[in-house]
């Protein structure tokens, strides 16, 4: 039951963070900033780079995927450490 309630918890919390990003996105578009391309008091654009990865669990495998080679690394690192929660977690219940 707790994890159910957890689930409906997380799943509420992300639309609600979902909100929220729009809002700020919106208010962003306004004041210069679209898609990380922002322009400064001069009207030069530049660009800020968005670097992004994330680990997908199947079971006790991973699935990993960055968009650089550090955030990948990272996103091995974070994988390596749910897995052995993973095993921990088997192995004493």
């Amino acid at each position: 039951m707790v994890l159910i309630g957890f689930g409906i918890f997380l799943i509420i919390r992300g639309i609600s963070e979902q909100n929220v990003f729009h809002k700020k996105q919106s208010l962003s578009q306004a004041h210069g900033t679209v898609n990380g391309v922002q322009k400064d008091d001069k009207g030069d654009s530049f660009r800020s780079d968005v670097k992004s990865g994330g680990v997908i669990m199947i079971g006790p495998l991973p699935i990993i995927f960055g968009s650089d080679s550090n955030t990948s690394k990272k996103a091995m690192v974070l994988a390596i450490i749910l897995m052995l929660i993973y095993l921990l977690v088997v192995i004493l219940v």
